[in-house]
C-alpha cells in the first residue's frame, strides 16, 4: 500500500470514529452518525477493496442449514443460470423488481414462503429471467444473510462463486 493509501485509510478510519462518538454524545446526530458510517463504508470499499482479479470468491450456501435455498440454487444452475456471478448493488432493487414482479405474491402456495431469486438481485446476473421460486421464508432470510456475510466486504464488480455444499 502506498503513501496516499495509507492516508487516505486513516482519514477514513478518523472521520468514522468522529461520526460514532458523536452518535454516543448527542442522540440527535444518530441519523447523521449512520449516514456517516455508510459514507465510510462505502469509499473504504472503492478505495481499498479492489476488485479481484482472475479468481473468483467462493460464497458457500450449506445444504444442512437452508435447504430450500440450496436446493434452488442447484436447480437453476443445472439449468443453465451462472454459478460466476459479479457484484453490482447499484441496480439491486430494480433488478429485484424484475426478476420477482411476475411471480404473483397472493396467493402464496403456503404461508411463511418468500421469493427467492437466483441469480440473486445484487448481482448484474439477476434480474430478468432469473430462477424465482417461493421457498420457506426463515430459510430464504438466513440464507441471504449468510451471503451477505461473505460479500458485504466485496466492493461492486468482485466476481463470486456460489457453491452449495453438505
Amino acid at each position: 500500500m502506498n503513501k496516499f493509501n495509507i492516508t487516505t485509510k486513516a482519514i477514513l478510519q478518523i472521520a468514522l470514529l468522529t461520526v460514532s462518538v458523536c452518535a454516543l454524545v448527542a442522540p440527535e446526530c444518530v441519523e447523521a452518525a449512520s449516514v456517516g458510517q455508510a459514507v465510510t463504508r462505502s469509499v473504504s470499499r472503492k478505495f481499498f477493496n479492489k476488485a479481484p482479479v482472475g479468481k473468483p470468491k467462493d460464497v458457500v450456501v450449506r445444504r444442512s442449514q437452508y435447504p430450500q435455498a440450496a436446493e434452488h440454487i442447484e436447480a437453476a444452475q443445472r439449468n443453465g443460470q451462472p454459478t460466476v456471478l459479479h457484484i453490482d448493488r447499484n441496480g439491486a432493487a430494480v433488478r429485484r423488481t424484475e426478476s420477482t414482479g411476475n411471480v404473483n405474491r397472493n396467493p402464496k402456495p403456503r404461508p411463511a414462503t418468500d421469493r427467492d431469486e437466483y441469480p440473486p438481485a445484487f448481482t448484474r446476473e439477476g434480474g430478468s429471467g432469473s430462477s424465482v421460486r417461493f421457498i420457506d421464508a426463515h430459510d430464504n432470510r438466513g440464507a441471504g444473510s449468510n451471503i451477505r456475510a461473505q460479500t458485504g466486504d466485496l466492493p461492486d464488480g468482485a466476481k463470486i462463486r456460489v457453491l452449495v455444499t453438505d
